[in-house]
């Protein structure tokens, strides 16, 4: 039967690919939690903000993909951009924020947390997962997920074919999570400089791209073309909304995510100016003060 208006709120796509490693995330990330406060102590090594960071991701993914919003964005446009936005920039970085490879690794027990740790495929992936999340191999990969996945044909392809589908899901989520870590986990100087560098051109190509689909004379997804009459909009208007929320919304995040790392670049730099050669200032100039004595 064809979703309207009226029978929106009955469309939850429970689906057991998604549902299933989305509940198993949860129960892991709690006994891992459990665990870990049982160990070091209510609210050390991982504080109560964080545990409410991963919270709100979870929420964030289950309404992308568990929520009506998924079927939504069958009919429209609109709605399946706003589920790309929560997974290309709310869910991953809140679920990062949650420390999740902290908590995770202590839902294992102690002995095969420390086999698994120590295992070379672990090592391995963790040693690709460390190229990869730099600021600009991630920042490639997540530009080219957008522009390839919102090219017409491809996403096309991928609202027709629930295996094709899918894997733009798992392309947007997968280079969201390398991209983000590299933004959060540049705390050296050097490092928050490349991550400024790859936040701004995600920043400049992400409101390039929102604002060719909101200036579009034409509707480019020949799948919403006799889709959206029922929603009160027609194809190009829903493009237009579409456009707007990847230019806007998701703009935001981007312009927020620039602000904080030069930000974080502007207070090493005013550390840098307190020391001389790696000495504080108020050293030399004590020893200037003795010499001239």
């Amino acid at each position: 039967m064809p979703l309207r208006p009226d029978t929106l709120w009955h469309a939850w796509s429970f689906d057991p690919v998604v549902l299933v490693p989305l509940l198993l995330a949860v129960w892991l990330y709690g006994r891992g939690l459990r665990q870990l406060w049982t160990s070091a102590g209510w609210g050390r090594g991982v504080a109560l903000s964080h545990v409410v960071a991963f919270a709100f991701g979870t929420a964030a993914l289950f309404v992308a993909l568990v929520s009506p919003l998924d079927v939504l964005g069958e009919e429209l446009l609109s709605a399946h951009m706003a589920q790309h936005a929560l997974l290309v920039t709310a869910a991953p970085v809140l679920l990062l924020l949650g420390k999740p490879g902290a908590v995770l690794a202590w839902a294992l027990p102690a002995e095969s947390r420390k086999r698994f740790l120590r295992s070379h495929p672990w090592r391995a992936l963790a040693a690709l997962i460390g190229a990869l999340s730099r600021p600009l191999p991630s920042a490639f990969l997540h530009g080219l997920a957008l522009w390839g996945w919102h090219a017409p044909r491809a996403f096309d392809a991928a609202v027709a074919s629930y295996g094709v589908h899918m894997l733009e899901h798992a392309c947007f989520f997968g280079t969201a999570l390398l991209f983000w870590k590299a933004i959060l986990d540049a705390h050296s100087r050097r490092r928050a400089a490349a991550a400024l560098g790859a936040a701004f051109a995600t920043l400049v190509h992400g409101g390039l791209l929102g604002a060719l689909l909101t200036t579009a004379p034409f509707p480019l997804y020949a799948w919403y073309l006799d889709r959206t009459a029922p929603w009160g909009l027609n194809a190009l208007e829903d493009q237009q909304l579409a456009g707007l929320i990847m230019w806007v919304p998701m703009g935001i995040v981007y312009l927020g995510a620039c602000l904080a790392l030069a930000s974080r670049l502007l207070a090493s730099r005013n550390d840098k100016h307190l020391t001389v050669d790696g000495a504080p200032q108020g050293h030399w100039t004590a020893v200037d003060q003795r010499a001239r004595s």
